[in-house]
């Protein structure tokens, strides 16, 4: 008997409010879908996103791979669950996110090609005290190509 496979959207909300901005800064969303007080980009199962939420002078940033099977993480702002490959809690560590994510596409490595388990060190990295741009361009030199 063959199964059916059913493919699912990630919603990810987007706005400019005063008190709180989310935007992307990975990824391209299938489409966009205004609303009156926000607007929701649409991504089909398997992207990588980057996803920013600011509020205040406080940033926090994610990675996240969409998809309905492997999803068990919740993000601010994004529905259903996702699986969270980075979790940048500050503005110096989106940062350093938004560097490994430009140090990839340097490498021309493909991100969907990337291990997981890279993910997961990149996240120790982050929160650890040596998060220096030699540390990343080693760990890409040893995971990834």
């Amino acid at each position: 008997m063959m199964m059916n496979t059913i493919e699912t959207q990630t919603i990810v909300h987007l706005q400019e409010h005063i008190e709180v901005r989310c935007s992307l800064f990975y990824g391209k969303p299938e489409r966009i879908v205004e609303g009156e007080c926000t607007r929701k980009a649409v991504f089909p199962d398997g992207e990588f996103v980057g996803y920013r939420i600011m509020s205040g002078n406080r940033e926090h940033g994610f990675l996240f791979k969409t998809g309905q099977w492997n999803g068990r993480q919740r993000v601010p702002g994004v529905s259903p669950a996702v699986t969270l490959m980075v979790d940048a809690k500050s503005g110096y560590r989106s940062q350093k996110l938004l560097e490994m994510l430009h140090m990839i596409a340097c490498y021309e490595i493909e991100i969907t090609r990337v291990p997981d388990h890279f993910f997961l060190r990149f996240n120790t990295l982050l929160e650890g005290r040596n998060c220096s741009t030699q540390a990343m361009q080693n760990m890409i030199e040893k995971w990834c190509i």
